[in-house]
């Protein structure tokens, strides 16, 4: 009797162990961001930090893409049989990553990398490929609703990077160091998770798509992903490229307030996003509502807190600055709507593509970037074209993403037969 009950009752499970490792994971990364802006000496020092930061997860973002994809095609198996299609697929992708990450550091490295660009570009490389490795192996484990250890990776990396950066920013480390301190985590978090869950994933496992279309798919997904990062984690890197006369102390503050108000929706979602592509693949004709049921509550809570950024951003940005940058309350309020509206962004994404319709998944993430990117282009002043950028980018993404959910449609209608039983090494 309580059999078609199990499946619900372990997600519900599922998801109070990822929520929880994405509150530890926020946590420290607050930490960070909160001892950056205090132990940093001036705006020039803080923004290498952050446009560094910021560089690493736009790409690694996009890298994360890859997770989606494997999560989305990834099918429990007892079928004792083993293809290396993913292994192959994760070194040749690893092998692409190192030559775009020398690309990046020559192409960026003025700019993203000033401070220390031979070091800064390594550090780079290896984060990108640490990255690809961790978002794999997630992926897989997403996609075997295998819980602890997603639970885990979140929570291994995130402490790993936050005592590290953390030692780093006290004892006034070198940039150079301060990047690979950020950087080494993702492939540390990979190989300690590796190493504990190998026998529930080798084996286990079958891909729902033969090897040419998982490479076609990800490098969808990968391309939304980056979308994703240019609207979020890379946003310090786009304001401080595309205006560069916007003074240091007025963008450190507005670098500052995007990162403390935006943070609290939008983090959450975006570490929940395989789990929701998970829950709308199951969710049967049941998508358009339940994602209607998941977006009001997160305009709700997003009314909220703009209301708290307006009355106390201004407050918190000073005190965490000691009093040297700051910012407007509307402006702190408009980015937290901002904030609220990538997070349905972040929704209506993964109800799109757990229907296998990978067309208007991209296309939503895509056209929000270039929005984005048009807007901080208008001959506008630096913080009126920001806003705009922040506002607009999101509500075109959502409308692209809502016309591309089927009507009375059902998530397997997207899927593709099944193709084999994986292995990841």
């Amino acid at each position: 009797m309580d059999e078609p009950r199990r499946p619900a009752e372990r997600r519900s499970r599922g998801l109070i162990l990822i929520l929880a490792a994405t509150a530890v994971a926020g946590a420290f990364g607050y930490l960070i961001q909160l001892l950056a802006p205090a132990l940093l000496d001036d705006a020039e020092s803080y923004l290498a930090f952050t446009v560094f930061w910021s560089t690493l997860y736009l790409f690694s973002a996009a890298v994360g893409g890859t997770q989606q994809e494997v999560t989305r095609a990834t099918r429990r198996s007892d079928v004792p049989v083993h293809t290396p299609t993913l292994r192959t697929f994760t070194l040749i992708a690893a092998a692409i990553l190192a030559v775009v990450a020398v690309i990046v550091g020559l192409a960026l490295g003025p700019v993203a990398f000033a401070a220390a660009p031979v070091a800064m570009t390594g550090a780079f490389a290896i984060g990108l490929i640490g990255y690809l490795l961790t978002a794999v192996l997630s992926g897989v484990l997403y996609g075997l609703s295998l819980w602890r250890p997603i639970a885990l990776v979140m929570v291994i990396d995130a402490v790993l990077r936050g005592v590290a950066v953390g030692l780093g920013l006290l004892l006034n480390a070198p940039p150079g160091l301060l990047a690979f301190l950020v950087a080494a985590p993702f492939a540390l978090t990979f190989g300690i998770v590796w190493i504990g869950f190998r026998r529930e994933v080798v084996g286990n496992y079958r891909l729902d798509v033969p090897a040419a279309r998982l490479s076609v798919n990800a490098l969808g997904t990968v391309t939304a992903a980056a979308a994703t990062g240019i609207m979020v984690t890379g946003l310090p890197m786009l304001l401080r490229t595309l205006m560069p006369t916007f003074p240091a102390e007025s963008l450190a503050g507005l670098v500052l307030t995007i990162t403390l108000t935006r943070a609290p929706l939008i983090i959450p979602l975006m570490a929940l996003q395989s789990f929701l592509i998970v829950d709308f693949r199951d969710a049967g004709k049941r998508v358009r509502p339940r994602l209607v049921k998941y977006a009001v509550l997160t305009a709700l809570v997003t009314a909220l807190l703009a209301l708290a950024a307006w009355l106390w951003g201004p407050w918190l940005v000073e005190l965490l600055s000691s009093g040297r940058y700051s910012v407007e309350p509307y402006v702190a309020a408009a980015v937290m709507v901002s904030g609220g509206l990538v997070a349905i962004l972040c929704l209506t994404g993964p109800a799109v593509l757990s229907e296998g319709r990978h067309a208007p998944y991209i296309a939503g993430w895509v056209g929000a970037a270039v929005v984005t990117i048009a807007a901080l282009l208008l001959p506008l002043d630096p913080m009126t074209r920001t806003i705009v950028a922040l506002l607009a980018a999101p509500i075109v993404g959502i409308a692209i993403h809502v016309f591309g959910i089927k009507p009375g449609g059902t998530a397997a209608d997207g899927a593709t037969p099944p193709a084999e039983v994986g292995r990841v090494g």
